[in-house]
């Protein structure tokens, strides 16, 4: 089976009508719930892929897709020996900077959020993106490849903030803070999604592709948390 044959594009899910009017973005979507639809059967030929997990969230929170753990220092990375092409170290290179960014604004919760559940909530973008980073740092390192995209400006990513909107959320705090970070966490992960349907579109490899299919799960997930916890 071709690689192309096992993409599916991941949409937000069910994204409330907040989500909507704070990103004004549409999301591509194969379904209308909040999964991914399965995929094809892969042939009987190809490797077994290592799998992602589902992982049950706190009370009152939705369960997380989780990557596969990074190999330690010198073990083969899963889907190493499969065929990639530009689009998947793109999509990795790109992402990067971008999970950088969000580790950046979720940072700036602690102290700030009057809502407690919004607080967990980006402690636990927090774990993820950082294991995340992990990952695919690990991809690129094990396939000979830098981290960095010559002649790409980072900054024009989609979801990417600038320097002053960043300073703008630094300084605010309790409810002021909590819906600014909303607006800007569900911009962030909307440019998340929107690069993940195009590593499904365009990349090759098993093990990047299944883990755009994660992040875009994933972070479609948090953004109706995030606008749930608004909304009360």
């Amino acid at each position: 089976m071709r690689p192309t044959d096992r993409r599916v594009l991941i949409g937000a899910g069910a994204i409330t009508a907040l989500a909507i009017a704070v990103t004004g973005i549409t999301f591509a979507s194969t379904s209308d719930d909040d999964g991914p639809r399965a995929a094809p059967a892969a042939s009987s030929a190809a490797p077994a892929p290592q799998r992602s997990a589902i992982q049950p969230g706190r009370p009152g929170e939705s369960a997380q897709v989780v990557l596969p753990t990074p190999p330690p220092p010198g073990a083969e990375a899963p889907g190493a020996t499969d065929p990639w092409n530009q689009a998947d170290a793109d999509f990795l290179r790109k992402m990067i900077p971008h999970h950088q960014q969000a580790l950046e604004i979720a940072a700036l919760a602690p102290g700030r959020a009057v809502n407690p559940q919004l607080a967990a909530l980006a402690e636990r973008v927090s774990d993820t993106q950082a294991l995340e980073l992990g990952s695919f740092r690990g991809w690129l390192r094990q396939h000979r490849l830098g981290e960095d995209l010559p002649g790409y400006d980072h900054a024009t990513m989609p979801g990417m903030q600038s320097t002053e909107r960043m300073a703008e959320l630094a300084a605010l705090s309790g409810d002021e803070f909590d819906r600014r970070f909303v607006e800007m966490m569900t911009d962030h992960h909307a440019g998340a999604i929107t690069m993940a349907n195009e590593a499904l579109r365009g990349g090759e490899n098993t093990w990047v592709l299944q883990t755009a299919t994660s992040v875009a799960h994933e972070q479609g997930v948090e953004i109706d948390r995030m606008a749930a916890i608004i909304i009360g």
